[in-house]
């Protein structure tokens, strides 16, 4: 009968956990979606007021970036772990040079990870959900293999740096490397790229990450 409650207990405390993880995540991508759309007004104001002089191609454009993030963490050799959902929310600033630019980007990075533990010797599988935080600072080059005046294709590649905002957390700090395709259309512009992140912290790991973005350019 103690046996029962306990279980009972337990299961309780690990769905009000994992509700508590829902709502955090939930929270924060609603905070983003709406610091997005709050910036896409301000440069869409912005530009009413300065869409002068266009025929020349811009050295310079900046603007803000939303991204969907998926994360598949490999830890050990018995540790499974499957790709989650995440979100970045950030400001992009590209420099043009003929049909190269380059691409630094400051984000913030809302990261989920859900691992699988197998202990054999104990015939038991442990599940783990976690989310960690982090301000992610790519640095990319890229070349625009179609450069119509509304319509770009372009390919890019770089190192990409994460710094956890978490303190405790294991994973102070992310070094990797992002590569990926990304399409321009009049001022909006779609990236789809892979990351590989090969050292975490104090401890090496592997991490893959595949990320969808749309931003829109200011000038």
């Amino acid at each position: 009968m103690f046996a029962a409650q306990n279980i009972k207990h337990t299961y309780i405390h690990l769905k009000q956990i994992n509700m508590h993880a829902i709502l955090k995540f939930k929270h924060d991508l609603l905070f983003a979606v709406i610091f997005f759309l709050i910036s896409l007004c301000n440069v869409s104001a912005q530009q009413e007021c300065s869409s002068k002089n266009k025929s020349k191609k811009e050295f310079f454009v900046f603007g803000p970036k939303l991204s969907v993030n998926f994360t598949q963490d490999n830890l050990f050799s018995f540790t499974t772990s499957e790709f989650v959902p995440g979100a970045d929310l950030g400001l992009f600033f590209r420099f043009n040079i003929a049909r190269f630019y380059i691409q630094p980007e400051v984000n913030y990075v809302i990261r989920r990870h859900n691992l699988h533990y197998y202990m054999d010797w104990w015939g038991a599988e442990i599940k783990m959900k976690e989310q960690t935080n982090y301000i992610g600072v790519p640095l990319l080059v890229g070349f625009r293999v179609i450069d119509f005046r509304n319509f770009k294709l372009r390919t890019f590649a770089g190192p990409e740096f994460n710094f956890a905002l978490r303190e405790h957390s294991n994973e102070y700090f992310q070094l990797g490397f992002q590569i990926g395709v990304g399409v321009d259309v009049w001022r909006f512009t779609v990236d789809a790229g892979y990351s590989f992140l090969a050292y975490t912290g104090r401890k090496k790991t592997n991490s893959n990450v595949f990320k969808v973005g749309v931003g829109f350019k200011c000038f």
